[in-house]
């Protein structure tokens, strides 16, 4: 569902955690829907370039950050709560030589600990979905530079869901709560940010199980079917978490929203 696990977005620990952590010790690279296509789409919609100070938010093993820093000469800071996931994002970025351009830190994105103004783009993925919405951005909003933009990647509603899909969500994934593109688009504005682009890109995106199936190869895929013999409970959480997307495919969507400080 999302690329870092919910310890790293400032929330208890829960089957959907267990599972993002467990998909990656599979060898899976992303989490978030759309991958790094989509990140970087988002990422030149936020204007991202050589020279500018990114803050990626809930950062979960450093993908996006090496990508952005690597692709675009720009230097990333990635923040998340999980150490676990810090610690394996640091061994990323020294393999792949990124040390001068990343740096990443265990920090609650609740309370940034930066000084007003400090980031040219402050971005998250699939990660203030399970965050206190309002809190979370006032500080996106107060460590980013007058002019600069915030850009958020995350699951969404295509309609209104019934309140039954509602608490299903927010239980079996541990907090979760988002909103229709419109009703991100209308948050941003009333957040204070300007120039708000919301795109649904749902139906750019194949069946997320499939997905996961192509990205993660044979070895993959039989090194999770070894590692779930020994994992029982990670098997009953997956069977309830693609339920949810088998059940309720017409409600679940996925987009970006994006918006500049004034």
């Amino acid at each position: 569902m999302g690329k870092e696990s919910i310890e790293g977005r400032g929330i208890k620990m829960g089957n959907i955690a267990d599972i993002d952590e467990f998909m990656y010790s599979c060898g899976l690279d992303t989490l978030h829907p759309g991958g790094l296509e989509k990140t970087d789409e988002m990422a030149r919609v936020c204007k991202v370039g050589e020279g500018k100070s990114i803050l990626d938010v809930g950062c979960g093993k450093g993908v996006t950050t090496c990508y952005l820093a690597r692709k675009y000469g720009c230097r990333v800071i990635g923040v998340d709560v999980s150490e676990r996931m810090i610690s394996y994002a640091r061994e990323l970025a020294e393999k792949r030589g990124l040390g001068e351009k990343v740096c990443f830190e265990i920090i609650d994105a609740h309370s940034l600990p930066f000084r007003d103004e400090s980031f040219d783009i402050v971005i998250a993925e699939c990660t203030t979905v399970l965050l206190d919405k309002e809190k979370a951005f006032r500080e996106f909003i107060r460590v980013l530079k007058p002019g600069g933009y915030v850009g958020d990647l995350e699951m969404i509603w295509r309609k209104h869901p019934p309140e039954e899909l509602v608490k299903k969500v927010y239980e079996v994934w541990g907090g979760f709560k988002t909103m229709t593109i419109e009703e991100w688009r209308k948050f941003f504005k009333e957040m204070g940010l300007v120039g708000v682009k919301a795109v649904d890109f749902t139906d750019e995106i194949p069946d997320i199980g499939k997905t996961f199936i192509r990205e993660l190869g044979l070895r993959g895929m039989a090194k999770m079917a070894c590692k779930l013999l020994l994992r029982p409970d990670i098997l009953r959480a997956m069977w309830e978490y693609m339920g949810i997307f088998r059940e309720y495919k017409d409600y679940i969507g996925y987009g970006y929203i994006v918006g500049r400080k004034i």
